[in-house]
This record gives structure tokens, C-alpha cells and sequence, in this order.
């Protein structure tokens, strides 16, 4: 069921004034207050999810969680980079805001994290993270009371278990998640699959797809301007990317079965998203760059599962954005609102034709609905192209679209000062995202480099 924002606020008045307001936010804080578990599963595409449309099976577990959340079709990251897309899902900011948009910046001690908010309010806080782009010293490891790495999945379960196992029984906890597993392995010059999924999953989707791809290297899949792959070695490549989404949506059904008999699971706030999509060689010859700036990058799945049951199978169709993971999680905990925030509660509705940015420092994607205008910063107000998802959901007239031609031209200026006079309003911290010394290790780096990172995205 689709509800507009004006809707979704008005039910609340409703109920508010029946007095069965409950958890729902506007400073009425649950009691007692209710857990909540962030899990990022990254690289996950949002049309690769059964719920958001896609014809395979890979998200069976999902899709019936979905069935008790409030679910988002058009929920959008703030860039298709780890690091970038992160750092506003805990803090609630854009790239330009937090600062956290090159590899050597830190999060300002100034900006809070949705982790030092609910640590404030004595929640017992554990995360648990794939090294690299999430390591502590970028910040992420602020107020956490257990913060690990993992290689794998398989390892992530069980640091997970022992800490759920040994934490305070007398109070709420955050439980944060990023999962690796979707992503792609590391590339090298030796004969090697692009996606790492393990048996049965590496061919749970087509038969032989590892047969066929014995011979590719992972190199020149990813870098080369031309992998060289028949159609049908793509599509084992499609179908093994397919695997590892399955393969991470099996495990999620063991542990959410775990911890609904261990009572640690159904009075938590929940929220499953990813921080971007892949671009499977969708638009060029080789399958590097996580879908940049198109939609396979920056469309990503978003539910958010509340336990008393509220907005439960409730399909929201209107755009929204990673910013407003933390003030509705805050919201319905009963937190007063911050004027820092650029989002919304999305308990209360995002209205139709607000403004949501996905940027790094030199590229920036504006979407004012229908339309998608995407331009290079400093380059003049003439440059960059403008979309109009609509009548071309694909992106696939990108020529015919460019702001230099005549029909698009006052489109774009109109979305550009819109854009300009919200940007302008947003909270900036006083001091730069600039550290000390660089957060990353030199084996940090070559591990990040090994998985097709060049430096800045």
C-alpha cells in the first residue's frame, strides 16, 4: 500500500490524540526503550532484491521480513563509495556536511553519531565491520562498547554471538552490521571468479557458471576497457553476484532465528539496507565502479521493521535518502528533533518533491522528483545531465538529455537554485574533516587496492 507523506503525518495526529500514540516518535519514548539492529549489506543492489521486483529467488528471508516492515521502493545513498555512504547512515549528513569524502579524512569530534546518541541514553553498543573503509579511525568506532572486524560472514556470526551472548541483560543494546560478502573478491592478475560466492550458491542460479568462467581474471573483468566475456559468461558473472546475495540472505535467517529464541530480537527496531548497488558492466565493457552515479549504484534496498507492529507491509513509493535512517530511528525512540539534520523522520513522511544529493567532492547528483540532474562541481552551471526518471527510468537518453540542450535548460537552472537554496541552509561543522595522520595503514590500503579501490572512492 502507497501513503503519502501528508497521509502517513495525518494517521499519527490520529492516534496521537487517541492516546495509542506509543512508540511512534514526536518525544514519546518507548518503555521499556526498544533495542535496534543496523545491517548494511553491502554492494547490494536494490533491483537484485525479490520485494523491490527481481525475477530470482535471492532474497527469500528478506522478502518475508519485509512483510513486517515499512518498506521504501525508492531509497537512495549518498554516493556509491563504502566510506562515503556510512558515514551519513550514522550521522544522519551528507558527504559535504560530515566531511568523511576523501581517504584520509576523520569525522569533526562535533558531529554525533547515531551510536553516541543511543550510548547517551544507556544503550549497550556493539558493531561489527568488514576492515578498510569502516575502521575506527575514521570515527566509525566512536561509543561502541565492542567494535570488530570480520573476514567473512562465518566469522561475523560468531563474534556476534559471543558478544549478544555477554552483553548487559538490564539494557537495550544497538547492534550494527556490515556485511562484505555480496561485494566482490579481490582482483589480481591470476585466473580468478569476479564474485567469490561458495557452493551451492556459486551456481544456485545457472548451472556450469563457474565451468564458464574457470579462464577470466578478475583484472581484466574489472579494469580493462573491454572484458571480453561472451553473453553468456555475463550472465554467469550476473548469476554468481545473484549467489552471494542469497548465500548472505540465508545466514540472516539463521541468526534472526537465533535471537527470536534467545527474546533478542522481535521488541527491536530494525533497519536493512545497503550502502550501494554494483554495476554489472550494465553501461560500458568492464565492471568496475559499484554503478557510479547511476541508478544501479545509488538505488538501494531500505525496510524498516518497528516492534510493536506499526507500518508493517507498508510500501512507501516517494524518494527517500540514507540521511533519514538515523532521525527515524531517533523519532520513534522518543529523541527530540535536530535542526542539523537535512533529513526527515520518515515516520512522519518525506514530502514529494524535497530534495535528496548523492556527492563525492567532485561529483554531485541532485533528485528533486521526477528529475535527476547530475554535474561535476566548479565545471560552470551549464554542465552535467538531467533525467527524468520517469519517462526514462533506465537512463538510457543521456545525450538527448543534457542541460546544453534548449528543452532541458530552464529544467536544470530551476532544479540547480532550488538545490542551492537547500544546500545553504544545511549545518556544516565548524572544524574540517582534516586528520592528523592518515587513518588507513599501509596493508589497509594495499587490501582496499586489492578489492579495485584507487584511492578517493
Amino acid at each position: 500500500m502507497t501513503v503519502s507523506g501528508v497521509q502517513r503525518f495525518s494517521e499519527r495526529v490520529v492516534l496521537a490524540l487517541l492516546g495509542v500514540f506509543g512508540g511512534l516518535g514526536c518525544g514519546s519514548e518507548p518503555d521499556p526503550p526498544a533495542s535496534v539492529i543496523l545491517i548494511s549489506l553491502d554492494t547490494l543492489r536494490g533491483d537484485h532484491v525479490g520485494h523491490m521486483g527481481y525475477h530470482r529467488d535471492t532474497t527469500p528471508f528478506l522478502d518475508e521480513l519485509a512483510a513486517e516492515s515499512m518498506v521504501f521502493d525508492r531509497a537512495y545513498t549518498t554516493m556509491s563509495w563504502t566510506l562515503i555512504a556510512h558515514m551519513s547512515l550514522m550521522t544522519g549528513l551528507y558527504p559535504s556536511q560530515h566531511k568523511v569524502w576523501k581517504a584520509d579524512a576523520v569525522l569533526p569530534k562535533s558531529v554525533p553519531t547515531l551510536t553516541q546518541k543511543l550510548k547517551e541514553r544507556g544503550y549497550h553498543t556493539m558493531g561489527f565491520y568488514y576492515p578498510g573503509w569502516l575502521d575506527p579511525d575514521y570515527g566509525f568506532g566512536r561509543d561502541f562498547d565492542v567494535y570488530l572486524p570480520h573476514q567473512d560472514i562465518e566469522q561475523a556470526g560468531a563474534n556476534i554471538r559471543e558478544a549478544m551472548a555477554n552483553r548487559p541483560a538490564d539494557q537495550p543494546y544497538f547492534l550494527f552490521i556490515h556485511l562484505f560478502d555480496i561485494h566482490n573478491g579481490p582482483i589480481d592478475r591470476e585466473l580468478s571468479r569476479l564474485y567469490t560466492c561458495p557452493p551451492p550458491y556459486d551456481e544456485m542460479f545457472m548451472e556450469g557458471a563457474t565451468e564458464l568462467l574457470e579462464d577470466t581474471r578478475s583484472f581484466q573483468l574489472w579494469w580493462l576497457a573491454n572484458h571480453g566475456l561472451t553473453p553468456e559468461q555475463h550472465e554467469a558473472v550476473v548469476a554468481q553476484y545473484d549467489g552471494g546475495i542469497r548465500y548472505v540472505d540465508d545466514e540472516l535467517r539463521s541468526w534472526v532465528k537465533e535471537w527470536r529464541a534467545n527474546d533478542a530480537f522481535d521488541d527491536a527496531v530494525v533497519v536493512v539496507t545497503s550502502d550501494h548497488g554494483e554495476g554489472l558492466a550494465q553501461r560500458r565493457k568492464r565492471y568496475s565502479g559499484h554503478g557510479e552515479t547511476f541508478e544501479e549504484g545509488l538505488l538501494v534496498p531500505l525496510m524498516i521493521r518497528f516492534p510493536d507492529g506499526s507500518h508493517a507491509n507498508e510500501r512507501v513509493e516517494e524518494m527517500v535518502s540514507q540521511v533519514d535512517v538515523m532521525p527515524t530511528v531517533l523519532d520513534y525512540l522518543g529523541y527530540p528533533s535536530d535542526e542539523r539534520f537535512p533529513g526527515y523522520s520518515l515516520l512522519r513522511g518525506r514530502p514529494r518533491d524535497s530534495l535528496l544529493v548523492a556527492e563525492t567532492r567532485q561529483t554531485e547528483v541532485l533528485y528533486r522528483w521526477p528529475y535527476k540532474l547530475t554535474r561535476e562541481r566548479n565545471a560552470g552551471d551549464g554542465n552535467g545531465v538531467l533525467i527524468n526518471l520517469v519517462e526514462d527510468p533506465m537512463e538510457a537518453d543521456r545525450i538527448r538529455a543534457t542541460t546544453h540542450g534548449l528543452e532541458f535548460m530552464g529544467l536544470a537552472d530551476e532544479l540547480r537554485g532550488y538545490a542551492n537554496a537547500a544546500i545553504e541552509r544545511w549545518h556544516v561543522p565548524e572544524e574540517d574533516a582534516e586528520p592528523t595522520e592518515n587513518p588507513l595503514t599501509d596493508e589497509q590500503r594495499r587490501a582496499l587496492e586489492a578489492l579495485g579501490y584507487t584511492g578517493d572512492e
